[in-house]
């Protein structure tokens, strides 16, 4: 029962992922971080975040903007190497906290930094900042977020830009935490085909939708939720703390 709850949860968020290039992944690893160890939930949230935003590469393929790629992935490869070298795996309560405070960051950035992903400096910090949120969190998808708010791009290129930055760190975060997997590990074979298939089909059900929002119900929906969902898991992270 509980990994058909953690399927729907991957169709479901990959939905919300697809209409609003937010929110989805950060609901998702908090319900896999309520079922499951945190490696297990990085693994999982791992493969159906690779295929869920793998997808939306190849449904937004003609709006990727190719000069963010190579700075966010030099920042990203830099990180993998210190969590490699540290070989350092978070606690929920932590996990918790920091999934609960990035969708709050967009609101304590200085207005003045206009921050533009399409600037490689700026592309490099970001595939540092985000990434180390992967590997702690899980999801920094909010945090990312931030990066485009100086930008000019349009929804579909905000779309599919953040796919291709955000499957490359997924993949990262895949490759670390199955080292922590035991033998005896939680996650069944067949979990990893319904993720995927959830994922690829709930972006599919997005992109019918997005198709009819405007750029700037695109945005303020995506951040309400986003606020909503991290106070939830602010809570959880300080519970776990104080248990």
């Amino acid at each position: 029962m509980i990994y058909l709850l953690l399927v729907i949860a991957t169709l479901a968020t990959s939905f919300i992922s697809g209409v609003l290039s937010m929110a989805g992944g950060l609901i998702l690893m908090g319900v896999f971080g309520f079922f499951l160890s945190v490696p297990a939930a990085m693994v999982l949230h791992g493969v159906a975040q690779a295929f869920s935003n793998g997808s939306r590469i190849w449904l937004h393929r003609e709006h990727i903007r190719i000069k963010v790629l190579f700075p966010y992935a030099m920042g990203a490869m830099l990180v993998l190497a210190g969590f490699v070298s540290l070989a350092f795996v978070p606690d929920k309560a932590l996990m918790f906290i920091l999934i609960g405070i990035f969708p709050f960051l967009a609101l304590v950035m200085p207005k003045q930094l206009h921050l533009d992903i399409e600037q490689p400096a700026i592309a490099f910090t970001c595939g540092l900042l985000v990434t180390g949120a992967q590997m702690l969190a899980g999801a920094s998808g909010p945090l990312l977020d931030v990066f485009y708010v100086g930008s000019r791009l349009s929804r579909f290129e905000v779309l599919a830009t953040k796919a291709v930055t955000q499957t490359f760190g997924h993949v990262i975060k895949l490759g670390y935490y199955a080292f922590f997997l035991t033998a005896s590990s939680e996650l069944p074979a067949l979990i990893f085909p319904a993720v995927i298939a959830a994922a690829i089909t709930g972006n599919w059900l997005g992109k019918l939708v997005v198709e009819h929002l405007h750029d700037d119900q695109f945005r303020r929906y995506g951040r309400y939720t986003i606020m909503v969902v991290g106070a939830v898991y602010i809570g959880r992270g300080v519970s776990d703390m104080l248990a």
